[in-house]
C-alpha cells in the first residue's frame, strides 16, 4: 500500500494521539519535546473529575500500562501551531469559521479541547464539521476523533464502526504512515477494551511491522501484544501458533503457549522460556523478553525455603480452614518435585493471638506466610508498621487503607464478581439495571460494588431490591415489575367503558437487564417468577454464588440463560490439584472455592515480587486472572459461563453459539 513519508498538518496534530492511550489528548504545543504519554494525566483528571466511561471501559479488565516511557517527536515532523488557551480557544473557533483552512483548524481546537477535558464544547465543534466536505488527508484525524467522543460516550461498538468505515478504509490506502499507525494503535486499544483480543493481536502484529524505525514505540506496543495474547486460553494460543504462516507471529504465540502453560511451575517456565529463547535468538522477544518474564530466574532464586500457613482449625471457620489447607498442601504436592521445594508449618489461629502466633512463625524460620483468613486478625496484622516476610492473606478487606509494608491482600471478594458484571453488562450495550439481591452480608456488599461500579460507567439504576431466604417471590417481582400498576390501568379501563376486557399485563419496559445475587436454590424460585410476571425475556448477569460446580440438569433448566461469573477451576478437567484432592476429600461441592483459593494462593506465593513490580503482570490461577493494585490487593476477574438446557457451558462453547 503506498505511503507518503512526508508529514502533512494534519499529521502533526495526529502525533498528540499516537500514544499508549488515545483517548485522552495531549497539548499541540510541542516543538523539539519529549511527550508524555496521554494516559498518566488522563489517569489524574478522568477518573477523579469525571469517572470517565472512557477509562473504565478501555483500561477496565486491569489493562495496566507503563506512564514512565516517552516519546521524543523529530524536528523535522513538527510545526509551531497556535497556542491555545481555554480563553482563546472560543475566539480561535470564530477564527476558523472565516479561514480558508478552517477543518484543518478545527481539528486541531477540537483535540485541545480533549486535552483541557471540554468534552462537550469538543463534541459540539466536532459538530461543525461536515464529513463530506472534509479533504481526504482530513479523514482519518477526524474519524479518531469522532471515535474518541463515542468511546467517551460510552459507545465502543458505534466507534468500532467509525474506525472500520468505508470512508476510513479509502482513506487509509493513502494515508502517511504517520495516519497509519494513529489508525492501528487506537484500533488495537478499542478491540482490546471490548474483549476482541485475537483482532487485537493480529492489529499489533501489523504495527509491530509498521514501527520497526521508532524502537521505543514497538517496544511499548509489544507490551500490549504480548498483555492481548496472554488474554487467550492456552488451547486458543496452541492452536494459533500452528496455524501461523509469519514467523515473527508464530514465535510470539509460541512463546504464549509455553508460559501460560507452566505459570503454576516456576522453575519449569524458566527451562521452556530460556529453551525458547535459544531456539528463537533473533526474535524480538527474545531480543527483549515480556518484563514478566526478565523476572523469572530472580524469582526462581529468590524462593522462600518454609512456609506458615495461619488459619483457624477450630472454630466456626474450621471447616473453611481444612478446605484452604486442603488446596495448598494439593499444589505443595503437586510441585514436590521442583528444585527449593519449601517447607510447610501449620499454625492454628483460633487459639492464639494472632501477633505472638506471626511471630512464633518468623522465629520458627518461615521466609513466607500464607494468611491469616479472618478479617479481624488481618485488621490486627494491618496495625503493625511492617511485616518483616511476604504475608499473603486469605481475605481481603475492603478499606481505603493501604496493605502494611509486607502484606498482600487476597481473597475470594464479592466486590470484585460485581464490578466484573457491570463491565460486561455496559460492553453488551445495556444502561438500566435492576439490582436484584439476597438481604444478607454479601447480598448487600455486591450490591454496593455494583452500584458504584455501574454508576462510574454512566449507567442507571432503575430498581434495587433486596430479598429475604424462603419468602414468597412472586409479590416482589410483581411489585418490581410494575405488574400491579398495569392490572389498576385495566380496571380504570373497564370501569371508564363498562365492559370486561381482553387483557395481558405489561412488565415495565425501562429495565435493560437484572443483576442478580443469589444461591442456586433461590436463583431457581425467581427466574421462574420473573417469567410468570412477564420478565422472563430480560437479560440476567448473576455473580459466582448462583453455582457451586454441582450438576443437576433436571432443576438448572430454570436457570437457562442466565450468564454469570465464575471460577475457571469448575472447567479445568485436567488439573492435577482438582484430582488429588477429590481422591482425598471426595470433593465436596460445598467447598470447591476453597479448595481453588488454597491452590492459588500457593501458587502465588513465588510470584508475588512479579505482580508488585510488573504492574500489568496477572496470574491465571484457578479462582480467575489476578492483578495486584497499588494498595498490594489482589484483584480477581472469573470467567464467564451461561446456563443452557440446564447444565453449565463456558461462553466459547454454548450450544449452537458462534464462539467468537
Amino acid at each position: 500500500m503506498p505511503r507518503n513519508s512526508t508529514p502533512t498538518s494534519s499529521d502533526i496534530n495526529l502525533l498528540a494521539i499516537m500514544k499508549i492511550n488515545h483517548f485522552t489528548g495531549l497539548p499541540s504545543q510541542l516543538k523539539n519535546t519529549t511527550v508524555t504519554p496521554s494516559i498518566c494525566s488522563g489517569i489524574k483528571h478522568l477518573s477523579i473529575r469525571r469517572y470517565s466511561k472512557i477509562l473504565l471501559l478501555c483500561l477496565a479488565s486491569y489493562f495496566v500500562v507503563a506512564c514512565g516511557s516517552t516519546t521524543t517527536i523529530p524536528t523535522d515532523m513538527t510545526e509551531e501551531p497556535p497556542r491555545y488557551t481555554l480563553d482563546t480557544i472560543a475566539e480561535a473557533i470564530r477564527e476558523a469559521e472565516l479561514a480558508g483552512h478552517r477543518n484543518e483548524q478545527l481539528l486541531e481546537i477540537i483535540r485541545v479541547l480533549i486535552d483541557f477535558d471540554e468534552i462537550d464544547w469538543a463534541r459540539d465543534t466536532l459538530a461543525k464539521l461536515v464529513p463530506q466536505q472534509l479533504e481526504s488527508k482530513q479523514i482519518i484525524p477526524y474519524a479518531l476523533l469522532d471515535a474518541e467522543m463515542a468511546i467517551i460516550d460510552g459507545q465502543p461498538f458505534r466507534a468500532k464502526g467509525i474506525l472500520w468505515s468505508r470512508h476510513v478504509s479509502n482513506a487509509e490506502d493513502q494515508a502517511t504512515i504517520i495516519q497509519q499507525i494513529a489508525l492501528h494503535e487506537l484500533r488495537a486499544d478499542l478491540l482490546y477494551s471490548v474483549g476482541d483480543y485475537r483482532e487485537s493481536i493480529e492489529t499489533r502484529l501489523i504495527l509491530d511491522e509498521m514501527l520497526l524505525e521508532d524502537m521505543e514505540r514497538r517496544e511499548r506496543n509489544q507490551d500490549h501484544l504480548w498483555q492481548a495474547l496472554m488474554e487467550l486460553p492456552q488451547e486458543d494460543l496452541a492452536l494459533e501458533s500452528e496455524m501461523q504462516t509469519n514467523d515473527t507471529a508464530r514465535g510470539w504465540f509460541i512463546l504464549a503457549t509455553l508460559s501460560k502453560n507452566n505459570q503454576t511451575k516456576l522453575h519449569q517456565q524458566l527451562e521452556v522460556v530460556e529453551n525458547w529463547a535459544f531456539n528463537w535468538p533473533a526474535h524480538p522477544a527474545s531480543l527483549r523478553l515480556p518484563a514478566d518474564l526478565q523476572l523469572l530466574k530472580q524469582l526462581s532464586q529468590d524462593q522462600p525455603r518454609q512456609l506458615a500457613i495461619l488459619l483457624p482449625f477450630s472454630g466456626r471457620y474450621a471447616d473453611a480452614a481444612r478446605a484452604i489447607r486442603d488446596g495448598i498442601l494439593a499444589a505443595h504436592y503437586q510441585n514436590s518435585s521442583q528444585e527449593n521445594h519449601p517447607i510447610i508449618k501449620l499454625y492454628d489461629t483460633s487459639k492464639d493471638d494472632i501477633d505472638s502466633l506471626y511471630d512464633q512463625a518468623l522465629s520458627e524460620g518461615a521466609e513466607l506466610v500464607i494468611g491469616p483468613l479472618e478479617k479481624e486478625r488481618i485488621a490486627q496484622l494491618l496495625l503493625r508498621p511492617e511485616l518483616p516476610v511476604p504475608t499473603l492473606t486469605l481475605n481481603r478487606i475492603n478499606a481505603e487503607l493501604d496493605s502494611t509494608p509486607g502484606m498482600f491482600q487476597f481473597g475470594l471478594a464479592v466486590e470484585d464478581e460485581a464490578e466484573q458484571v457491570a463491565l460486561q453488562a455496559w460492553r453488551d450495550g445495556h444502561r438500566s439495571a435492576m439490582i436484584l439481591v439476597e438481604n444478607s452480608g454479601q447480598g448487600q456488599r455486591s450490591a454496593a460494588s455494583f452500584r458504584e461500579h455501574w454508576s462510574r460507567l454512566g449507567g442507571e439504576i432503575v430498581r434495587e431490591q433486596s430479598y429475604l431466604e424462603q419468602k414468597a417471590y412472586s409479590q416482589l417481582i410483581k411489585d418490581s415489575m410494575h405488574i400491579s400498576y398495569s392490572n389498576d390501568r385495566r380496571k380504570r379501563l373497564a370501569r371508564l367503558i363498562g365492559k370486561t376486557l381482553e387483557f395481558e399485563p405489561r412488565r415495565r419496559k425501562d429495565i435493560d437487564f437484572i443483576f442478580l445475587y443469589a444461591r442456586p436454590s433461590q436463583a431457581r424460585q425467581l427466574k421462574p417468577t420473573l417469567a410468570f410476571h412477564y420478565a422472563g425475556d430480560l437479560p440476567v448477569y448473576a455473580t459466582s454464588k448462583i453455582y457451586n460446580g454441582k450438576v443437576d440438569s433436571k432443576m438448572d433448566r430454570d436457570l437457562n440463560n442466565i450468564r454469570f461469573t465464575t471460577l475457571p477451576w469448575f472447567f479445568n478437567k485436567t488439573l492435577p490439584e482438582k484430582h488429588s484432592i477429590e481422591q482425598l476429600t471426595g470433593n465436596n461441592a460445598n467447598y470447591q472455592s476453597l479448595y481453588a483459593l488454597g491452590v492459588d494462593a500457593y501458587h502465588l506465593h513465588p510470584r508475588l515480587k512479579q505482580l508488585e513490580l510488573i504492574k500489568q503482570a496477572q496470574f491465571y490461577g484457578s479462582t480467575g486472572k489476578l492483578r495486584l493494585d497499588e494498595k498490594r490487593k489482589i484483584h480477581r476477574e472469573q470467567a464467564w459461563a451461561q446456563f443452557a438446557g440446564g447444565k453449565v457451558f463456558p461462553l466459547s462453547d454454548l450450544p449452537n453459539q458462534n464462539a467468537r
